[in-house]
């Protein structure tokens, strides 16, 4: 039988559990309460081990016990790295490609935690993987806001630019109407330049020029407040959508707005064409 003396709070850091252990948190247990606190500890030396086929099952034992014994320490632990291990052992099945398996992980483990990002983080990949993009972008932006949440900038500004990287990759593979879709559910949860810049493109090859338009000065005026250079092709791409819809005017302030190599011969051709120069 094992005693359960030291527990406490566990940390994740890149995929490690971490456990430190606080001396006192229970001093005895009864021979009921035994029963819970050694299917944890079990389950908690096959985490440590790495161990997480053999361990998730272990601590959802644990938990459930404890839940029929009313052990609330020990239900509060086993939820807290039973989070954990589903999402170590949900990423071990993600990269084996058994994407249900691996889904079916990260949901308990975010039913388990709610607060637990990496979850969250584990769901966007094995939805991208399994090649359902947009809930892949929905999956991401809720990974960032509770990376945010939990005070980690760096980590949350990285899984937005997941997000929005898919919504990238559906406009470079040309997969326009994909791009719109899950361009849209990101602007939804969260305001990306980029994510406008994709817009703008898939909307405009797709001959939807005046929707284009709104979101290709969204891409340049949210760029620019973020302190950021605008992107020569930002200009370009509002130079082409502005005149395709028109507005020769603000078609040639874009153009002129142009310095780099890449399309400098281009838009100078263009503001003379206009009859800018």
């Amino acid at each position: 039988m094992y005693l359960l003396k030291q527990l406490s709070m566990n940390f994740l850091t890149k995929g490690t559990l971490v456990f430190v252990l606080t001396l006192g948190l229970l001093t005895s247990l009864s021979a009921q309460d035994a029963t819970a606190a050694s299917l944890y500890n079990k389950g908690l030396a096959s985490l440590k081990a790495k161990d997480y086929e053999a361990g998730y099952p272990q601590i959802e034992a644990a938990l459930k016990a404890a839940e029929t014994e009313g052990n609330e320490k020990v239900v509060t632990l086993a939820k807290k790295n039973g989070a954990k291990a589903a999402y170590n052992l949900g990423s071990q099945k993600r990269k084996a490609k058994a994407y249900d398996e691996a889904l079916t992980l990260f949901d308990r483990g975010i039913e388990l935690n709610p607060t637990y990002s990496s979850n969250f983080m584990g769901k966007a990949q094995a939805l991208d993987g399994k090649g359902e993009k947009t809930a892949a972008v929905k999956a991401y932006i809720a990974a960032a806001d509770l990376a945010e949440k939990s005070g980690k900038a760096d980590r949350a500004v990285q899984l937005v630019k997941k997000a929005g990287s898919i919504v990238g990759k559906l406009y470079s593979g040309k997969n326009y109407a994909g791009a719109i879709e899950a361009g849209k559910a990101h602007l939804e949860l969260k305001e990306a330049g980029n994510v406008h810049y994709y817009l703008a493109q898939s909307f405009s090859k797709t001959k939807d020029n005046a929707t284009a338009a709104t979101h290709i000065v969204k891409a340049v005026d949210l760029t620019a407040a973020a302190g950021t250079a605008v992107p020569d092709k930002y200009y370009w791409a509002q130079g082409n959508i502005l005149e395709a819809t028109g507005k020769k005017a603000d078609a040639l302030a874009a153009y002129k707005k142009i310095t780099g190599e890449k399309y400098k011969a281009n838009a100078d051709f263009k503001v003379k064409e206009l009859g800018g120069a």
